[in-house]
């Protein structure tokens, strides 16, 4: 699988893959905790586990960060809930 390069813009985290953008956007809700607003990737890229990495590299920096994850994105929400590995880091 691609190892993800995520940028942050402060409200994006993106990657390019294969000339394409994958990403994460997110909001704040109190000072530790990140609101997960939305999982993007190009049809192009699909069926590749990109969107799962993505979700997987948030869960490693707010891990790092110590911040919590809170999904209102419904793709982001399940593979929250599909990783019980991932538990620690949810709001």
């Amino acid at each position: 699988m691609t190892d993800l390069k995520l940028e942050d813009s402060g409200s994006r985290l993106t990657a390019d893959v294969d000339g394409h953008e994958v990403e994460i956007r997110y909001g704040w809700d109190a000072k530790h905790i990140m609101r997960v607003d939305f999982v993007g990737v190009p049809k192009a890229l699909g069926g590749r586990g990109l969107g799962t990495k993505l979700v997987g590299k948030l869960v490693e920096k707010a891990r790092k960060e110590d911040f919590r994850l809170r999904p209102v994105c419904g793709f982001a929400r399940v593979q929250l809930q599909r990783h019980p590995e991932w538990q620690d880091v949810v709001a």
